[in-house]
């Protein structure tokens, strides 16, 4: 009996050991979180040390440490060897790891993934319909276009990249940008194979839904621009 009481007691140790554990990593989170609803951390702020964020909650510095180092792990601060932690520039590498990780355990399909993709490329561009894109954005993009009809077939897959971040950025919409490049650097992945693998007549197909893409955009014809985007990604889908 006096094993049995042991044990259990062991046990509570351990169980009360955890929940001070993760109170303790709460507690680092909600005051980062202040310091950047206070306007005290912004992007690129250098954060307090390992010491002070301690002593200024009350904890141990393993705990902070732990939590510093969870919170790099999912991108919302970056560690600099020598220098110190300071608020991520890259918050989308936390999305794109959660994709990632969702993928490999198998909750979501990589059609799921293209489907998103699809979906919020239609919403970008009805975004760049309603905002007017500038003379400048226009011009990039027609010299984009241009690049895209002469590269080789090895820069072909650079050039479509280069034509879909574009139309991310030009929305100026942080969190459009935030979360499309993050499933943008997932999706690539397949997308490069398959340009790279694609025959002329596939190529010729790929330059004219770009083009068709832009021109339903600048003409704010929403049907082109919709076509267009259905007509693009059922072709990868095929090859894929």
């Amino acid at each position: 009996m006096a094993v049995v009481k042991s044990l259990r007691a062991e046990k509570g140790v351990n169980y009360m050991e955890n929940i001070n554990s993760t109170s303790e990593y709460q507690k680092v989170i909600d005051y980062i979180y202040k310091k950047i609803q206070d306007g005290i951390l912004t992007v690129g702020s250098k954060l307090p040390t390992e010491r002070s964020i301690s002593e200024e909650l009350g904890i141990g510095r393993n705990s902070t440490r732990e939590a510093l180092s969870i919170l790099d792990g999912m991108g919302m601060i970056e560690r600099i060897q020598g220098s110190g932690n300071y608020i991520s520039k890259n918050a989308g590498r936390s999305i794109k790891q959660i994709i990632m990780m969702m993928m490999a355990l198998g909750t979501i399909t990589r059609k799921e993934v293209c489907d998103f993709r699809r979906t919020m490329e239609k919403s970008v561009c009805m975004m760049l319909i309603e905002k007017d894109i500038s003379c400048a954005q226009k011009e990039k993009f027609m010299s984009l276009l241009k690049d895209m009809e002469n590269a080789d077939r090895s820069k072909i897959a650079y050039y479509d990249k280069k034509f879909h971040d574009e139309l991310i950025i030009s929305t100026e919409n942080v969190l459009f940008i935030t979360i499309m490049e993050a499933v943008v650097e997932v999706y690539r992945e397949w997308i490069d194979i398959v340009l790279n693998k694609a025959d002329e007549k596939s190529r010729a197909k790929f330059l004219q839904y770009h083009i068709e893409i832009f021109n339903g955009i600048i003409e704010k014809n929403m049907v082109l621009m919709v076509e267009a985007i259905d007509k693009h990604y059922d072709l990868i889908e095929t090859m894929i």
